[in-house]
């Protein structure tokens, strides 16, 4: 029976110089040659800054310019060694030493004989060390990676690629430079008898009523044995299914069929249930392998959008018969040290992404093809993936590179990603890379020698997914104004300005909106410890190193005092840099949903960041700290979700106006709705309101009438629209904000002061409370939040930055939990017995303690 002992955990970790390990000793002394550094303990999977960070020898690299001073590491040689004794080691006809991981290029050595070289960070290898293990008692395992290939980072040219090394760790717009390097994946020795299971397939389908799975896959046997693989379908432990299959040539197929399956629907549209499928492989009665996947059973298919013109790609995800509008985030690494995430982060991230009402993430091309634990942790949350191959642009040129052997580490690459990641239920849609354009700028097509490989391999090695060339793909990479050119598109990703921003994404046709985004400043806390001394006031990153270095591109001071002049304070100026970044996300969103069907779907640039940014695209911030951004987000991605349609922010008073109000639904979402409107001062006055019936059809563009009123002089010139959708037990609120000024028009919002909150807890227990926040003065609370002042909590909260006018009341419940490790960070000094919360909103002059 196949056994497998991981060699996963404490390693030691050695630099030296390059080529050093290949000579004991110096030829001029012929004394040893040391290294750079001496041994140290090293965690596998893993990476070697973090080893090099708890061995004292860098700074933590995130905290002011201090990557600076890491970018060493990467042009140095790194040996990691383990030891083990064949004792621990039972006894099996063939024993495979097996890595599924090792980033970059290495050379094997075991009891100093070497097994072998590899290049290439996304593919397993494996030796075959029987022989070995029969020639001494103990052994040491030594890997020995070389320096980091020289590679491209954000600005460069892609046909000039010549790895298949994670990109954006050579420095992106949302990162820094600091180069991986490390065993980032499992380490074991597999042991076999004369047979294993190998390149299995599993997949479903749904049709009549019945589940199908497809199974198939080879086996490696020593001769010619009569082989069988017994299949075993099981629900909670009940069987549902089960058959024999023959292996013949080396090879089995068949099809199980399961009556009346409980169906798998991305999340917001039904449950994840998944199946155990057992394949065992037996020579007569003898077991010689056996595994276990995970399925759920859905039919999936894509279609043309309606409407689409001539030539363009299906869009539109059909999941069991039933229409998918793609509400998504594009997804980068979690961290820089990709091989040290701990699996409670990669939970964490994903159970945010749930909550947002994501259903689809896509994993963009210039970081890396996730992990096992990623992907089974999306099959579990009904979080549909868009795998993108490892190819980006690089704006000098975007052209897929064609040199030999990048296409041939391409291709090993894409292929051990196709057979791992097709056994996955949430995997929809394969992409040739990100952004990959010709010389015009244009998305590349299937004319592409490179983009036809990666499209052939697909169709040979997983035909039930759909894949696309690239993101974007169609005739132009960006919206154009040029009528049925703009298919799957890119950009912006800043806020355009009052008017623009409404203009360019309220008038576009687009088919699909994959990648778009908005700039906002991070949490203080987040500020706080990114940058050794915590700044008091606002700066231009151009003005400034640590500013610049932590955020570069997405500096939002300029807009910031357009939007609400000049803000001093660094507290209320974060505050309203996450407002716009929530207001431009916003609308494109609801934007594009009120063509849905038409667009097929949005997907968000970005959920989260790999290193601290002080400003970034990111709607959760570095340290997991959720951006106003992330609530207004969730909200456009509710199933039931009422929204206005306006291309400015600012309307003189006595102006007569008139917005058209529509209700977006989800599948099974439909029916006689109550739909009110409310203008308001941030005094609390009623300048007008409406409440009317209104019949929402489900997975619908809902129109509702129109919010039409004449814009009040107010003493502040700002002025609250508040809509109110009730549809049985289902409330949807959603709030915009108008001034009378066009100049600054939020210039209220930056010195509104004198508000007041009380804050208790109504009910509690050791890991939640609920909690009652009540306005009880006589201006507003814009966008109150609940925080842990602590820092050393994860918050879950169901709703927050909410606005309070006087006398209004919020109850909302939050739940907590002892932070993990994040990156060089472990969060193992504890202060608290439970998180302090505090809540804080713009108009408060200090946070209140609840």
């Amino acid at each position: 029976m196949r056994e497998q002992i991981s060699l996963n955990g404490t390693w030691q970790l050695k630099g030296t110089a390059s080529y050093v390990p290949l000579r004991d000793k110096s030829m001029e002394t012929g004394k040893p040659l040391e290294g750079v550094t001496g041994w140290m303990d090293a965690q596998v999977p893993g990476g070697v800054a973090r080893a090099l960070y708890q061995a004292g020898y860098i700074d933590h690299p995130y905290v002011d310019m201090n990557s600076l001073k890491c970018e060493w590491i990467e042009n140095r040689w790194w040996i990691y060694r383990r030891e083990f004794d064949r004792r621990d080691i039972p006894a099996h006809r063939k024993t495979l030493l097996h890595f599924e991981g090792v980033d970059y290029a290495c050379m094997v050595y075991l009891n100093g004989h070497l097994l072998g070289e590899h290049e290439g960070m996304y593919e397993d290898f494996a030796f075959d060390v029987t022989d070995l293990l029969q020639a001494a008692e103990h052994f040491v395992l030594d890997v020995l990676i070389l320096h980091a290939p020289d590679e491209m980072g954000q600005i460069g040219r892609t046909s000039q690629t010549s790895t298949q090394k994670s990109r954006f760790g050579y420095k992106w717009d949302f990162s820094t430079r600091l180069v991986n390097l490390g065993i980032w994946q499992d380490v074991s020795l597999i042991l076999e008898d004369e047979a294993a299971l190998d390149d299995l397939y599993v997949h479903s389908d749904a049709a009549d009523g019945m589940g199908l799975l497809h199974i198939s896959g080879t086996t490696r046997a020593d001769g010619n044995l009569p082989l069988t693989v017994a299949v075993r379908c099981a629900k909670d432990g009940t069987e549902k299914a089960a058959a024999t299959l023959p292996v013949q040539d080396g090879a089995f197929a068949g099809t199980l069929t399961i009556p009346s399956p409980e169906l798998w629907y991305p999340n917001g549209l039904g449950e994840q249930p998944l199946y155990d499928v057992t394949l065992t492989l037996r020579n007569g009665e003898t077991v010689l392998d056996e595994r276990t996947m995970r399925q759920g059973i859905r039919h999936f298919e894509m279609i043309q959008n309606e409407d689409a013109p001539a030539g363009a790609l299906p869009y539109t995800i059909i999941m069991n018969g039933e229409r998918v509008y793609m509400k998504g985030v594009n997804i980068t690494p979690m961290d820089h040290i990709y091989g040290d995430i701990p699996a409670e982060q990669v939970s964490y991230q994903l159970h945010q992404a749930k909550r947002l009402n994501v259903n689809i993430v896509r994993v963009w091309g210039g970081g890396v093809i996730e992990t096992e634990t990623f992907y089974r942790l999306c099959d579990e949350l009904g979080l549909l993936v868009w795998q993108e191959f490892i190819q980006s642009s690089s704006g000098v040129d975007n052209i897929p590179s064609e040199l030999p052997h990048f296409l041939t580490l391409l291709r090993q690459s894409a292929v051990h990603a196709l057979k791992v990641k097709r056994n996955h239920t949430s995997l929809v849609i394969w992409s040739g890379g990100n952004e990959l354009m010709d010389e015009n700028r244009k998305p590349m097509t299937l004319e592409n020698k490179n983009i036809a490989m990666l499209a052939d391999l697909v169709r040979m090695l997983d035909p039930a997914r759909m894949f696309v060339p690239t993101s974007p793909s169609g005739p132009e990479a960006h919206i154009s104004r040029t009528p049925g050119r703009s298919h799957d598109v890119h950009g912006w990703w800043q806020y355009q300005g009052n008017g623009r921003q409404y203009s360019y994404f309220g008038d576009t046709d687009s088919l699909l909106h994959s990648e778009f985004g908005c700039d906002g400043m991070s949490s203080m806390q987040t500020v706080a410890r990114t940058l050794s001394k915590c700044p008091t006031k606002p700066e231009r990153m151009k003005d400034n190193d640590l500013w610049r270095f932590h955020g570069d591109w997405w500096c939002t001071y300029d807009r910031e005092e357009t939007m609400f002049g000049h803000v001093e304070d660094i507290r209320r100026y974060i505050r309203l840099s996450q407002w716009m970044q929530a207001e431009g996300l916003r609308f494109i969103l609801e934007s594009n949903q009120r063509r849905k069907w038409h667009n097929s779907g949005s997907i968000i640039w970005q959920l989260s960041e790999p290193w601290p940014n002080l400003s970034c695209t990111s709607i959760v911030d570095y340290y997991g700290h959720e951006k106003q951004a992330y609530y207004w987000t969730k909200d456009a991605f509710a199933p039931l979700h009422p929204t206005l349609d306006y291309r400015r922010l600012d309307y003189a008073p006595g102006t007569a106006v008139e917005l058209p109000l529509t209700v977006l639904t989800d599948s099974g979402i439909a029916g006689n709705a109550e739909v009110a409107w409310s203008v308001r001062g941030l005094d609390g006055a009623t300048y007008a309101e409406e409440t009317r019936t209104a019949h929402l059809a489900a997975a619908a563009v809902n129109r509702a009438g129109d919010v039409a009123f004449v814009m009040p002089q107010t003493a502040d010139g700002l002025v609250l629209v508040r809509l109110t959708v009730r549809l049985g037990e289902r409330t949807a609120v959603n709030e915009y904000y108008f001034s009378c000024e066009n100049n600054r028009p939020y210039r209220a919002a930056a010195s509104l002061h004198g508000g007041h909150l009380t804050a208790r807890a109504l009910e509690t227990s050791p890991d939640s409370a609920v909690i009652e926040v009540r306005n009880t003065g006589d201006t507003a609370v814009l966008f109150a939040d609940i925080t842990d002042a602590s820092d050393e909590w994860n918050l879950v909260r169901d709703d927050n930055f909410r606005t309070l006018l006087p006398g209004e009341r919020w109850q909302t419940r939050v739940q907590w939990s002892r932070r993990f490790r994040i990156g060089f960070d472990d969060f193992t000094a504890h202060t608290t017995e439970r998180p302090i919360l505090t809540v804080d909103g713009i108009g408060l002059d200090a946070p209140v303690t609840i």
